[in-house]
């Protein structure tokens, strides 16, 4: 008589008799919790995903750096580094998609925050409306909030450098060569590698309005708060705090604790690395181009792996940039570290706020 398969306990929604990782007890049979990840699932890299990337961000900084124009170097392959996510992600079922709205909407917000940021109220009144509307994404539409983080975080960068309508201009510009160029290398290396499979964004969860509009209510809040608390501790890139806030906040408070905890450790690995490569390097700017290249290039293979791990990337990668561009790095990692443990504490505050019970999954792939 054979035994029948019963997946009667939460620990699975299905049953897979005769499979690794399977308890028997009786006649039912269970997938076994699997308690802490695997190293596999910690350090999980795609090189498909890196390759898509790599060359356009590679040509807009070596390239940049080689001809002595380092600074708008950095801020074209900055565009590039955020646009190069979405070569994996799909927006209205299509690849362009993800990369054209982001690179449309970080050339727009680039110069309208190199204006607004001379004002300090007009400037926070901006920031918290963008939270908001992130806020509120988050909990309909995962991968428009993916080009909306995107839109945020090259917002905060402009209003962070105010300048005149022309520095607006000049802005725009280099953020609309730079996501070009990567547009179309993507496009060149897709016909040379081929399409590669989608990396699959969370399912949003499908809040009500009302659970909607009250986390687009705390994202608001938890942006404003910790871009405020940052400036007034004296931190140099508040606009890190605002970022990371924007990042951690999820609509359940587990999901935000573990995200935070993540994002901290991951940007103190960063810098840690980031700092070393500096002290080896510093004074040679094409092989600190080409360790800030592998580290985009660790980032974006790095998108499936723990979040701690693709923050340490991105910590890297961004640090180093600032290095390249000729900015003060004594003291940015101090800066950079503190804007972390400030906007990971009020996005943890945010999310207590009414905190919905969302059932586990994984949270959206972003990056800064």
């Amino acid at each position: 008589m054979k035994r029948q398969c019963m997946s009667h306990m939460p620990l699975s929604s299905a049953c897979a008799c005769g499979k690794r990782e399977i308890i028997t007890i009786g006649v039912s049979c269970r997938r076994a919790p699997r308690l802490m990840p695997q190293f596999k699932d910690i350090f999980r890299f795609n090189t498909h995903s890196a390759l898509l990337a790599m060359p356009g961000f590679a040509l807009l900084l070596v390239g940049g750096v080689s001809a002595g124009a380092a600074m708008p170097a950095s801020i074209a392959a900055g565009a590039a580094f955020s646009v190069g996510f979405g070569a994996t992600k799909r927006v209205f079922h299509n690849r362009w998609a993800a990369m054209t709205l982001a690179g449309i909407g970080m050339t727009l917000v680039a110069f309208i925050g190199t204006i607004l940021g001379n004002d300090p109220y007009v400037t926070l009144a901006a920031t918290a409306l963008m939270g908001g509307l992130c806020g509120a994404l988050i909990s309909r539409d995962i991968d428009l909030w993916w080009v909306w983080l995107q839109i945020i975080i090259a917002f905060l960068l402009a209003l962070h450098f105010p300048g005149s309508v022309l520095d607006g201009l000049r802005r725009a510009v280099l953020v609309a060569g730079g996501s070009a160029i990567q547009i179309a290398a993507v496009g060149l290396m897709v016909g040379v590698i081929g399409e590669g499979k989608e990396i699959p964004a969370a399912r949003s969860d499908r809040a009500t309005r009302q659970e909607m509009l009250l986390h687009a209510l705390r994202a608001a809040l938890c942006i404003t708060i910790a871009k405020v608390a940052a400036d007034k501790a004296g931190v140099e890139h508040g606009y890190w705090a605002a970022l990371t806030a924007m990042v951690v906040l999820k609509p359940g408070l587990r999901d935000t604790g573990v995200r935070g905890i993540e994002r901290i450790g991951g940007t103190v690995a960063g810098i840690v690395l980031a700092t070393i490569v500096l002290h080896l390097l510093a004074a040679v700017p094409l092989p600190l181009a080409g360790a800030a290249v592998l580290s985009a290039g660790c980032a974006f293979g790095f998108q499936k792996a723990r979040y701690a791990v693709l923050s340490a990337a991105i910590t890297m990668s961004v640090i180093l940039m600032i290095a390249l561009a000729g900015g003060e790095i004594k003291g940015a990692e101090t800066d950079r570290l503190l804007a972390t443990l400030i906007g990971g504490a009020v996005a943890l505050a945010g999310a207590m706020i009414a905190p919905r019970r969302l059932p586990g999954q994984r949270n959206a792939d972003d990056n800064e």
